[in-house]
Order: structure tokens, then C-alpha cells, then sequence
């Protein structure tokens, strides 16, 4: 072990850990307890193998992520006395360990590391116990998409066989009303009773979906204030309706099983889009601590319970609203379902290339990364300057999504590695369907070749006159990494083939 040869610097070793006689809380010289700060694992060559749960393999190894020592499986399990040595040592300040720490952290604590809007999110937000509470934040700008959509059918999953739905919203919109069916579509949300209150406030809320929430299976629907919004010839409310909840439980005592609060309304934009944080909580079981949770949280039932009672039916408001709503001298919009941000998101994928969160986060991003393993050999003998990248890659440069022939130059930008002046280069949809990037030529460019690197596009400011332009950094996988620790939020994805690429905000 100590003659291996470690993937990463190492350091003189010293040291041992300590092991309780249960097996638990191991503690390394460094101080540090694995109820601190967990452990990472190792195969037999050093490399860290990016599993959270960790290993029990007698051949892999423990790394203490604080100091960077190292200790066998086989030892931990063998040890009769409860104290192993360290086997070797990684050196933690150094940039290749740095960067394996930071890919194991986003890949360990990750549900899903091929779902790019969740890169960020760590496992324990989801772990299986009897009462959690998380907090869950959205905003398309740094490429958090959908986060509120999949925490809503997350707190739903965790409720189980839940037999009871009440959302209360101040706005909806019927692509809201059909994400969240699609989101919830199953036995349980089919068979519960469902309760929906949504305000008609200042119009802004589509007649159509309230009629589409009408029409789900044993749903009712209630308007709060209905009749004094009807009363004002602007559907001006004396007080406004701003609540968000939705919430899933069971008839009988203690009723809720997931609780969903925040600032989301029950349009695609919100959903998806838009900047929203909301807090689930969900309860498996009932110890006595996840019960007085439930107990502060009665007060959201109590509400709603007495809201849905002084609250007008919908078929005593709906076609006044929509008659009034009409006559407006300007009909009301939901203003953020009209976003760039939520037009990508819901485009159709009939005559857009790509839609929902990737063609997002493309637009939004200040960075793309690609792995040029394989680049075009455009230039005979000469090392190759095009570089194949996924379908829809043209919206990150600024191009429109929407689906053209193959083999169409989609158009040009400025394009410079740094340290060098800025080229015309142009983008192109290929017979092969894959978006084809020209590169500048690397001899000229003080590259001596693209194949086998890592390149990194990076947004300059347009120029004056809208002109679109980049930045082109020829680096490796340990490079990315060491941009994607000091990225607000990364996204990491994979081509049909393998090749990797992603994008940084």
C-alpha cells in the first residue's frame, strides 16, 4: 500500500485512527470525527470513488477529507483493538485534490448527477427519516430549474398513499395547472380528494385554469373573496390574497403528511422559471418530535380549513370573471409567463430543438464546457479546429432554438482563446444533427492542439452593436473542476457517446 502510486501528491504519513467498539465514529488524528465531516473512499489505486453511502469492500479505502490520510477497509474491519494506521497521505491543499473533492461532492450528495438543476443539492436533504424539513431555492439565472415543481412532487412521493390535496394560491395559469398534473400523475393523486382555492385578484388569474382545475378528478375549486373581487370593476381585492401552500395527507388523525410553503403560485413560471424559494416538510412517521412539527404546522391547516368555508364556489363566479375580466380595457397577464425564461421553458419540441430546463440553463449560463476528446480532423494532417457539441449547444451562443435544416450555417460570432485577438467563427447545424463549433486555428492561436483538452467558452460583453462574443480557454478535466468550485451553480451533462460537458453560472 505504502509503494503504491498515488494519483495524487502525497505527504508524509503519521498518524492513526481511532474506531468506537461499535464500528462507529471513527476518529483520525487530525481530530476529525466522521460525525463531523464524513469520509471519502478510495479504490485500490487512490482514486476517490464518489459514493456518499460509502464502501464496504476490504480492498478500498477510508480518506479522511480534513487532512487528506489514508486508511485500508481491511484494516478498519480487522482491527481488534480499535486503532489503525494511516497507509499513506494526500497532500489536501494541492489544485488535483481539490478539484477530486470537489466532483465527490457534487456527485455524492447528488439524487441525480445526470439532472442538471440539482447539482448543487445534497443528499441529506432526502434522506429516509420519520420527519424533514428543507429549503429549496429556484432561479433560472444560475441554472436552478424546475426546483420547485420537483419539490412539490417530491413532498407528495414522500407522503405515500396520501388521500388528501389542498393548494391555495393567489395565481394560476393552465400551464401551471398541467405541469403540476404531469408532476403529480399517479394513483394517489388521482384518487384523493382535492381542494383548490385560487383568488381572481387584479385578473390575473386564467379563467382557463380554473376551469381545467375543475375538471380533475374529485377536485373542487373555490375562489377566496370572490364576490367582493367581482364587485370592483378593476377585480381590485379590499385585501389581497398572496398565500402559496400545497399540502397532502390523510383523513384520519394526524392528517398532513407533506406541507409545501412558500412564495410559489401555480403558474409554469413559478413552477419552473421563475425566482421562488419554498420549504417542504413531510412526516413518514410520528415520534414525538416530528409531532410537535406537525403541531406548529396545524395553524396551515386551521387556515385553509376556514378560508375553503367562507370561500365562493366556482361555479357562482367563474362566468362573471370571465366576462369582467374581458371588459378590462387591458387584459391582465401573468407577466413572468411571458419570460424568455419560461417561453424556452415550455416551447415545443415539435419545431424547437430543445426545450425545459437544458434550454434554459444554456441561455442563462456565463459559461460552457466541453470535452474535446474528439475533435473534427477538418484540416488533414494538421491537428482538426471543429468541434461536434450536442444539438441545441447554439443557444448558449446566442442562437434561437427553433428546429432548421440540416447542414444550415445558424450564423457567426467573435471568438478568441485568451490572450489572443477575437476571430469570426460560425456556428452550424451539421448532417450529423450535432451543432459544429469552428474553432480558431490553434497553431496561429498558440494552441498546439484541441484533441484530448478540455475547452471552456466563456461570455464576454457584446459589443456595441449586439455582436455576440467569447472567450476560449484550452485547459483539463482538473481545470473545470477548479471553475466549477467557484462557480455559483455548475450543471453537468453527457452526450449519447460518453463525452462530458456542462455549464457554469
Amino acid at each position: 500500500m505504502t509503494e503504491r502510486s498515488w494519483p495524487y501528491p502525497t505527504v508524509p504519513v503519521r498518524g492513526s485512527l481511532t474506531v468506537d467498539s461499535d464500528g462507529e465514529n471513527q476518529r483520525c488524528a487530525c481530530g476529525n470525527s466522521s460525525y463531523a465531516q464524513d469520509w471519502n473512499h478510495a479504490d485500490q489505486t487512490g482514486q476517490l470513488t464518489f459514493e456518499a453511502s460509502g464502501s464496504s469492500e476490504p480492498e478500498e479505502f477510508a480518506v479522511c477529507p480534513s487532512c487528506g490520510r489514508v486508511y485500508s477497509n481491511a484494516d478498519l474491519f480487522q482491527s481488534d483493538d480499535g486503532i489503525v494506521a494511516a497507509v499513506a497521505r494526500y497532500d489536501v491543499n494541492t489544485r488535483v485534490f481539490k478539484a477530486a473533492r470537489v466532483q465527490y461532492d457534487r456527485e455524492a450528495y447528488t439524487a441525480d448527477p445526470s439532472r442538471p438543476a440539482l447539482t448543487t443539492r445534497r443528499g441529506a436533504e432526502f434522506e429516509d427519516s420519520c420527519y424533514q424539513v428543507a429549503v429549496h431555492a429556484q432561479d433560472s439565472a444560475i441554472g436552478r430549474v424546475g426546483v420547485v415543481l420537483e419539490a412539490i412532487a417530491h413532498a407528495a412521493d414522500r407522503a405515500g398513499d396520501y388521500e388528501c390535496v389542498d393548494i391555495a394560491v393567489a395565481y394560476a395559469s393552465a400551464e401551471g395547472v398541467r405541469l403540476l398534473e404531469n408532476a403529480l400523475a399517479g394513483p394517489s393523486w388521482t384518487e384523493a380528494r382535492k381542494r383548490f382555492l385560487v383568488s381572481l385578484d387584479f385578473g390575473f388569474t386564467q379563467p382557463k385554469a380554473l376551469a381545467r382545475l375543475s375538471e380533475i378528478s374529485n377536485a373542487e375549486v373555490r375562489i377566496p373573496n370572490g364576490r367582493e373581487v367581482l364587485g370592483s370593476a378593476a377585480l381590485r381585492p379590499q385585501t389581497a390574497f398572496h398565500a402559496k401552500v400545497y399540502s397532502f395527507g390523510v383523513e384520519q388523525y394526524p392528517y398532513l403528511r407533506a406541507l409545501v410553503v412558500g412564495s410559489a403560485n401555480l403558474t409554469a413560471s413559478a413552477l419552473s422559471t421563475g425566482a421562488e424559494v419554498v420549504t417542504t416538510q413531510t412526516w413518514k412517521s410520528y415520534s414525538t418530535a416530528a409531532l410537535n412539527d406537525l403541531r406548529r404546522a396545524r395553524s396551515v391547516l386551521e387556515w385553509f380549513r376556514d378560508t375553503w368555508k367562507n370561500a365562493d364556489a366556482l361555479a357562482d363566479v367563474l362566468d362573471e370573471y370571465r366576462e369582467k375580466r374581458r371588459a378590462l380595457p387591458r387584459p391582465p397577464r401573468i407577466r413572468e409567463e411571458r419570460t424568455k425564461a419560461t417561453r424556452r421553458y415550455l416551447a415545443s419540441l415539435e419545431d424547437h430543438e430543445i426545450s425545459g430546463d437544458l434550454s434554459v440553463q444554456l441561455a442563462a449560463a456565463k459559461a460552457l464546457w466541453i470535452d474535446a476528446s474528439s475533435v473534427i480532423r477538418n484540416r488533414g494532417a494538421l491537428p482538426g479546429s471543429q468541434l461536434n457539441t450536442p444539438r441545441g449547444t447554439r443557444v448558449f451562443f446566442g442562437f434561437a432554438s427553433e428546429k432548421v435544416p440540416r447542414d444550415t450555417t445558424l450564423g457567426s460570432i467573435d471568438l478568441r482563446i485568451v490572450g489572443h485577438a477575437y476571430h469570426d467563427r460560425t456556428i452550424r447545424f451539421s448532417n450529423n444533427g450535432m451543432d459544429i463549433i469552428n474553432l480558431p486555428i490553434p497553431e496561429q492561436n498558440g494552441v498546439e492542439t484541441y484533441q484530448g483538452t478540455f475547452l471552456l467558452f466563456a461570455r464576454d460583453s457584446p459589443w456595441s452593436d449586439g455582436r455576440r462574443s467569447y472567450t476560449l480557454t484550452v485547459t483539463d478535466a482538473a481545470g473545470v473542476d477548479v471553475k466549477r468550485a467557484s462557480a455559483a451553480n455548475s450543471v453537468d451533462l453527457k452526450m449519447s457517446s460518453g463525452r462530458k460537458y456542462g455549464l457554469l453560472f
